[in-house]
């Protein structure tokens, strides 16, 4: 009988075994990156878009989901207007935002942010003159059913303010939008 004797001590593996060892690390480090890569295809191939953009302000994005709910709201409130007159309104809203935002204004909310620049930057710097309230009531005398002027100088003066502070504002708005990156991906389903 013949006995092959090994020239390796009792702790030390043979080269083929250390050979064999690798290739397994290799081989299921292969078969692990293939599974992961084909669960990560397969993931994005099927994954389901949940949000489109219908428009960049500045690079501040306004989503479907917010146009419809603002929508919704407008059409509840004002009947039937076009999604172009939606969306741009929206657009001017953040525009209006960002400037309030630039000059460090907070609020509660984002409405009562864009009020409250309105006031600051629009309504702050109109003055309405004694002279043009006077005039208003003198050509609009029958809107008034005989109250004498001082009964309704306020309320005068309030009907002027509004009246300029929206021509001021779309001016304002006007100057915003020209400065502005504004892109409209809202296909109108009118």
């Amino acid at each position: 009988m013949h006995f092959k004797t090994s020239s390796q001590g009792p702790g030390t593996r043979s080269r083929s075994n250390a050979k064999s060892s690798k290739s397994g690390h290799v081989f299921f480090a292969v078969f692990f990156l293939l599974v992961a890569g084909h669960w990560l295809l397969a993931t994005f191939c099927c994954a389901e878009i949940l949000e489109r953009v219908v428009a960049y302000v500045n690079n501040t994005a306004i989503t479907l989901s917010e146009f419809q709910q603002n929508a919704q709201r407008t059409r509840k409130r004002l009947g039937n207007i076009s999604d172009s007159d939606i969306i741009n309104s929206m657009i001017n809203n953040l525009l209006l935002l960002q400037e309030a935002e630039k000059i460090r204004l907070e609020a509660q909310d984002k409405d009562e942010l864009v009020r409250d620049y309105i006031d600051i930057k629009i309504k702050s710097s109109i003055r309405i003159r004694e002279e043009d309230m006077e005039r208003f009531y003198d050509e609009n005398r029958g809107r008034f059913k005989g109250r004498d002027y001082l009964t309704v100088r306020d309320e005068i003066e309030k009907y002027l303010l509004e009246l300029e502070t929206n021509k001021q504002l779309k001016k304002h708005i006007e100057e915003l939008r020209a400065k502005a990156d504004i892109k409209i991906q809202l296909i109108p389903s009118e």
